[in-house]
């Protein structure tokens, strides 16, 4: 992020190959025909692929005027990192390396899309055809305030500049990471607490904001305040207010399975659609505490009537997980860090 004297350095200079100024950002709400998302597009690919000594930008809520000179107007709405990179990824290859943050200046929010130079194996091109006044297959660049399709001998030099670049200069390629991940994650002999807060150290390296906030909520717990039925943390499991204790000196060692069936058949009990909101050491503490003991063959976790049930009285209620509950859960969870980096 750049501070308040390299921000007033660059509104001093003019547009050029590696600095434009809009006065609105993309508005993707209004998207009539794509015509919005081809623009931003276009303004990637284009500011990637120009050759250059220096980071690129595109400054939101700056007005150029006609004599050279800005005017501050600033931007009233913003949109997050993840949407452009998202709105991006799956139009163009390779994937462009870039971020989006916004900066308060004088009272007033702008918002900034930094370039990186970074060395692709290739110039970024446009890989779907229905893109308004970009062609699949075809290189795009600047020259000077404006994006220029590449002819045969630009696109040569664009080439033969990426090959020049050192190695040194470039963070290590985001893909080869996502794959480690995805190998540690399908594997499952690395803890998944390990592996979030690795992940959440990569996604405030590359700006991964929907990545930071998942391994974030994973590693503190996940505030749930309602229910959904896609949820990942969902448990279908028993509730009850009365608190189980197992006699340790029965004659008959009762199973999981026949809890099971002495709670489906009490009235006391009943099944309830739960999401577990505990941190996911926690969860792993309790799946290690019953593989460890044998006698353990449920855990229990204390709720109350308030938080769990909306209820206007708060009274004491317990849950109960089984290792079945809680091994679906936490391959539940495996999956939904997959899905989300799959997504990147």
């Amino acid at each position: 992020m750049i501070t308040d004297e390299e921000f007033q350095i660059i509104l001093n200079k003019n547009e050029s190959s590696v600095l434009d100024f809009k006065e609105e950002i993309y508005d993707f709400n209004n998207d009539r025909n794509g015509i919005v998302t081809s623009k931003y597009v276009k303004d990637v690919i284009s500011f990637c692929n120009t050759i250059r000594t220096e980071t690129s930008y595109i400054i939101f809520g700056v007005k150029e005027k006609e004599d050279k000179t800005v005017n501050l107007v600033g931007i009233s709405n913003t949109i997050d990192d993840s949407i452009l990179q998202d709105k991006i990824k799956d139009k163009v290859i390779p994937r462009p390396i870039f971020s989006f943050y916004t900066k308060e200046y004088y009272n007033k929010k702008f918002g900034i899309l930094e370039f990186p130079i970074y060395r692709y194996e290739m110039p970024i091109i446009p890989t779907v055809k229905n893109l308004k006044g970009l062609e699949s297959g075809k290189v795009y660049y600047r020259n000077g305030s404006s994006n220029t399709e590449a002819n045969a001998i630009d696109i040569i030099r664009i080439n033969d500049w990426l090959k020049t670049l050192p190695e040194a200069a470039t963070k290590e390629n985001l893909n080869d990471k996502i794959s480690k991940y995805i190998n540690e994650l399908t594997k499952g002999e690395v803890k998944l607490s390990s592996i979030f807060s690795n992940l959440f150290l990569l996604s405030k390296d590359y700006n991964l904001d929907y990545l930071s906030e998942f391994c974030q909520s994973e590693l503190s717990g996940t505030n749930k305040e309602s229910v959904n039925e896609d949820d990942y943390r969902i448990v279908n499991c028993f509730i009850s207010w009365n608190k189980l204790n197992i006699n340790p000196y029965s004659m008959h060692k009762p199973t999981a399975q026949l809890v099971k069936n002495e709670m489906d058949e009490h009235k006391e009990f009943f099944k309830y659609k739960i999401a577990i909101s505990q941190p996911i050491i926690a969860i792993e503490s309790m799946i290690e505490k019953m593989g460890n003991d044998s006698d353990s063959f449920y855990g229990t976790l204390e709720s109350d009537t308030q938080t769990l049930l909306g209820m206007e009285k708060k009274h004491k209620i317990y849950i109960y997980l089984f290792p079945d509950d809680l091994s679906n859960l936490y391959r539940n969870i495996r999956q939904k860090a997959i899905d989300i980096i799959m997504q990147l």
